[in-house]
Order: structure tokens, then C-alpha cells, then sequence
């Protein structure tokens, strides 16, 4: 892996589940791990605390939610390859407006 993985950018994780990068970057560059939102491509029910996002804005082959409450930390290691990334600032805000309002922030 070149670099260290950034915030905004969706990683395959374990060769199975893509996974969106939370954490911020200095984090990201110096810690062996990074906080990660998986992502679903069952989007028949997206819940208030999941965030929709088209495939064309993530980079993705299909559309999909972000599973906010499902946070978690995972080791680098397990990051197989970058596979798409986030960058319109409206979905960014929107994850971030649902990580407050889960957290009460």
C-alpha cells in the first residue's frame, strides 16, 4: 500500500466488504489502525443513521449505504485495496451529521 489510506476513501476489507475511512489522517499516517463505516449494496431499507450514496459519487459498482453504527477500528493490514473514495462535500457533511447525532454530539 502506497502512503497510508485517507480519510474519504472506500477500502475493500478481508477481500469481502468495502469499507468507508473515518478516522482522520494524522491518525490514518501514524496508527496501525484506521476507523472504518462498512458499506451495504442491499439498500432496499436505508435507515436514518445510513447515509445513501450513488455509485457514480463513490466509485463504486453498485449503489450503496454506509452503515454508521457500525463503526469499527481494524488493522491496516486488513485493508486489500482502495476501491472507490468520497469526495462531494454534501455526503461528507451527511456522514458526519449522522455520526453526531449517533454519538449525541
Amino acid at each position: 500500500m502506497m502512503g497510508y489510506p485517507k480519510k474519504g476513501e472506500i477500502y475493500l476489507v478481508n477481500e469481502k466488504r468495502p469499507a468507508l475511512i473515518l478516522s482522520n489522517n494524522i491518525h490514518n499516517q501514524y496508527s496501525p489502525l484506521v476507523t472504518v463505516a462498512p458499506l451495504s449494496s442491499n439498500i432496499n431499507k436505508v435507515y436514518p443513521f445510513e447515509v445513501y450514496v450513488t455509485k457514480k459519487s463513490t466509485g463504486l459498482n453498485e449503489n450503496s449505504k454506509i452503515m454508521i453504527i457500525q463503526l469499527r477500528s481494524v488493522d491496516k493490514k486488513r485493508l486489500i485495496n482502495k476501491i472507490g473514495d468520497i469526495e462531494d462535500k454534501e455526503i461528507l457533511n451527511k456522514i458526519n451529521k449522522v455520526i453526531s447525532e449517533h454519538f449525541s454530539l
